[in-house]
């Protein structure tokens, strides 16, 4: 566990689901409120899509640079859904076309869909493509994967999302067998399996921003709840799980404050604040 001190917090940076977001993926009023009024930069650090992380942002009017793709991309938001792009790591083209192509023949079942910087594409609407709607209340377009135009295209995120254990242990394995060293994988749950660059790391993107900044480690805090926020929490000095995290996660945090559908960000926010 980590004792960071009592520290002036200068950043937060905060996970998205099943931290900042509630059960039902919107945030709560009174943690909007709360956050509307904190006088500290927030960064949002997510594995989400620019897209996807939009009504948070305009929701909590954010101006600081925001973290998509868990850091694939980092950028400053601006007016009308546009942003001024600062460092992206998007998949190598040559391993997304890859891995899509496998799991389009081997795998027909599973849900396939993949992310450039501003769009979320997949061939078909299906069951995983209807879940993952109504969790982020975005559409995807549809397009015939050979008809997409792979070249000078960033591809930043494969999506792929399964309901049967069995096909997706298979599909894991098929991927591995692949042997691409330049992509990292994420498991969200029994259903989701994501794939972006392995450059793209919730931690180097806090450090790039560290460094340039001039930050200090213990000015910084983190909340979080899933194992893919555990480096997040190894490079700041308050790092704060969530009530409803996994009990990995939480052996790394100073403290566990409440959870994601009882203002935990306004709890932890205050313990950190007020601490004397």
């Amino acid at each position: 566990m980590n004792n960071g001190g009592t520290a002036m917090i200068k950043h937060i940076f905060l996970d998205m689901d099943n931290t900042l977001l509630q059960s039902d993926g919107s945030i709560s009023s009174e943690t909007r409120t709360f956050l509307n009024g904190l006088d500290i930069p927030i960064t949002l650090v997510s594995a989400r899509a620019p897209l996807e992380m939009q009504f948070a942002i305009e929701e909590l009017n954010l101006v600081d640079e925001q973290f998509s793709f868990n850091g694939g991309l980092i950028y400053k938001p601006s007016q009308n859904n546009q942003m001024e792009e600062i460092k992206s790591i998007p998949l190598e083209t040559r391993d997304a076309v890859r891995i899509i192509k496998l799991v389009r023949k081997e795998f027909p079942s599973v849900s396939l869909c993949w992310y450039t910087k501003n769009e979320w594409f997949a061939e078909r609407i299906d069951r995983g493509i209807e879940y993952e709607t109504s969790i982020t209340h975005q559409t995807p377009t549809l397009v015939n994967f050979d008809d997409f135009k792979t070249e000078n295209t960033e591809m930043f995120k494969i999506m792929l999302i399964s309901f049967d254990a069995d096909v997706r242990e298979k599909m894991v394995k098929a991927i591995n067998a692949l042997n691409i060293a330049e992509i990292a994988t994420k498991s969200t749950g029994i259903e989701y399996y994501e794939i972006t660059n392995a450059k793209a790391i919730k931690r180097n993107a806090i450090e790039y921003l560290k460094q340039r900044d001039q930050l200090k480690t213990n000015e910084l805090a983190a909340f979080g709840d899933g194992e893919n926020d555990i480096e997040m929490f190894k490079v700041v000095g308050h790092p704060i799980a969530m009530e409803n995290a996994t009990d990995e996660v939480k052996e790394y945090a100073e403290f566990v404050t409440d959870s994601n559908n009882a203002n935990g960000i306004i709890s932890g926010v205050q313990r950190l604040t007020q601490s004397k």
